[in-house]
């Protein structure tokens, strides 16, 4: 077996760090902020493209435990310049966003980019799927 100059190695090691953990792996680094620790799932979609957030059909979807009032997750299966990512804390464990009688939610929810208050939408919640931390803050 041919041994490699330790020129080469530190090269290639040094090629492949400056690459985005996206591009390798079709991954996002999610940061959620005002988790209700201990309570519930928080459930993540992840769209990438409009078409597919009209529909609802994610590229991927996550169920987790909640656990800190801030959690660090990725999100794989992703490809393309953007994302949008949808996310609410399911907090009766249901599987479904609670809602009240006129439709507005009562379960903590949040989006990528800037969802409004009336929620998110394909043109609010899409950012740029460069390797960067997506920082989600679920309503509270």
């Amino acid at each position: 077996m041919k041994s490699v100059p330790a020129r080469l190695t530190i090269l290639a090691l040094a090629a492949a760090a400056a690459l985005p953990a996206r591009a390798a792996e079709g991954c996002a680094t999610v940061e959620v902020r005002n988790v209700r620790p201990q309570q519930g799932f928080l459930m993540v979609a992840a769209y990438l493209d409009a078409e597919a957030f009209e529909k609802k059909k994610p590229a991927a979807q996550l169920r987790l435990p909640a656990g800190d009032a801030v959690m660090n997750l990725e999100v794989c299966g992703l490809s393309g310049p953007q994302v949008a990512l949808t996310l609410f804390q399911d907090l009766d464990s249901d599987g479904k966003m609670g809602r009240n009688l006129l439709g507005m939610p009562t379960e903590p929810w949040g989006a990528s980019g800037s969802p409004g208050a009336f929620g998110p939408s394909w043109e609010t919640g899409k950012v740029a799927l460069d390797g960067s931390t997506i920082v989600v803050k679920l309503t509270q």
